[in-house]
């Protein structure tokens, strides 16, 4: 669980450091994926739908492994190897965590609330993760245990438990192997809750 915990704590920070921004619909002087101008981190264009690694910024979604979300197709996360590296790794976000536009004309994706003077590049929001995999739980080199990890995160300001300005606010976890089933915890309101609840 720790190999795993670590490696999506990984993929989490991916989504939150991303350096692309997005919006729905098109305010003026905003430029949206749809123009063709947009560009990832590595300054290839983004297109509408699901990329060659997973990422659908229209949609607020990437569907894809742990290989993938750092937009290189290396067998490696991060530039580091494991069994974990092929495991499916499924997020969702909020606008206001990364939009599917550009108002504030840098030529990437916006961060954080709309109404936030000079669009923040900090992730605002929420992301979800959602992971399924197998492992070599007994060290014989063959995977033979599978889990699945949930975890929402909400933005919640400075003094966040989680990258100074994070909250993990559930967490679900299944791996009957390793001994875990089901709700791990879970704080306060159900659902994502209103960024509000989250920041006062």
């Amino acid at each position: 669980m720790k190999r795993f915990l670590a490696a999506t704590a990984v993929a989490v920070a991916v989504a939150t450091g991303a350096v692309l921004h997005a919006r729905a619909g098109k305010p003026a002087g905003c430029t949206t994926i749809p123009d063709g101008v947009l560009t990832d981190s590595l300054g290839n264009p983004l297109v509408l739908g699901f990329d060659q690694f997973g990422y659908n910024y229209q949609a607020h979604e990437f569907n894809g492994t742990y290989d993938s979300v750092d937009r290189v197709l290396d067998g490696k996360y991060w530039g580091q190897s494991g069994d974990f590296v092929n495991d499916r790794l499924r997020m969702k976000w909020s606008d206001d965590w990364l939009s599917n536009r550009d108002c504030n004309g840098d030529g990437k994706l916006d961060r954080g609330a709309r109404s936030s003077a000079g669009y923040p590049t900090i992730s605002q929001g929420w992301l979800t993760n959602h992971v399924e995999g197998d492992y070599d739980s007994d060290n014989d080199g063959v995977e033979d245990a599978h889990y699945t990890w949930f975890v929402k995160i909400v933005w919640v300001g400075p003094s966040g438990s989680l990258w100074g300005q994070y909250e993990v606010i559930q967490e679900v976890y299944n791996d009957p192997t390793a001994g875990y089933h089901g709700l791990q915890f879970k704080l306060a309101a159900p659902g994502l809750g209103l960024n509000d609840h989250w920041t006062q």
